[in-house]
């Protein structure tokens, strides 16, 4: 057989067995993002959205919006093996989520914590939101579509970041302490829990 010809069908093959895959990942991530949208939303019409919603600073109201596309596609598509940005552009959005959640959620010349009872039910929000959708990423199989422990964390800080905006938009407090201990403190407690459990899922596979 003529080499150059061999290794022209081994590329063949490799490239089906990669357009394959990414199909399989595909009819995997379109169910989750849809039912993820539909607990957002519908979690969102359940506890209400803040009567500032709108009338926030514009900065704030684009930077929550940018996170909502972070949180719901970027993050995901990335641990699901969607998309492969560069390790320089992959450091860039996740300093883009830090950032802007930190500049869009908090307001940082107000230290107070408001109330316990409302940091509580904030706590208790964030964490039933992160996880009804921890469980819709268990089940579409987003955890195990790739072989790397990273894209766990990918997949945790999408839904973290996702509960932590549902919140956002619910609650209209923004003051330091009552952000920090409820809002920002459950998000990081998501992040902790989605990764054990993503792990412990990837390792009970065959």
């Amino acid at each position: 057989m003529d080499p150059h010809r061999a290794k022209l069908d081994a590329a063949r093959i490799i490239a089906a067995d990669l357009g394959r895959e990414q199909r399989e990942r595909c009819h995997r991530f379109a169910p989750a993002l849809w039912l993820s949208l539909v607990a957002v939303a519908g979690s969102l019409a359940a506890v209400g959205v803040r009567p500032d919603l709108l009338s926030q600073p514009w900065p704030a109201l684009l930077g929550q919006i940018m996170l909502w596309a972070i949180c719901l596609l970027v993050f995901p598509a990335i641990g699901v093996g969607l998309l492969f940005p560069s390790r320089a552009l992959r450091t860039s959005v996740v300093l883009v989520g830090v950032l802007g959640t930190l500049g869009s959620t908090v307001h940082w010349t107000a230290p107070g914590g408001g109330p316990v009872e409302h940091r509580i039910s904030c706590f208790a929000l964030t964490v039933g939101i992160g996880l009804l959708l921890l469980a819709i990423g268990v089940a579409s199989g987003a955890f195990v579509a790739r072989r790397r422990h990273a894209a766990v964390l990918w997949i945790a800080a999408g839904l973290a970041l996702a509960a932590l905006n549902v919140v956002t938009w619910h609650c209209p407090r923004s003051e330091l302490l009552h952000v920090a201990s409820s809002h920002l403190a459950a998000a990081a407690g998501l992040i902790v829990a989605a990764t054990i459990a993503g792990l412990w899922v990837r390792g009970r596979e065959p």
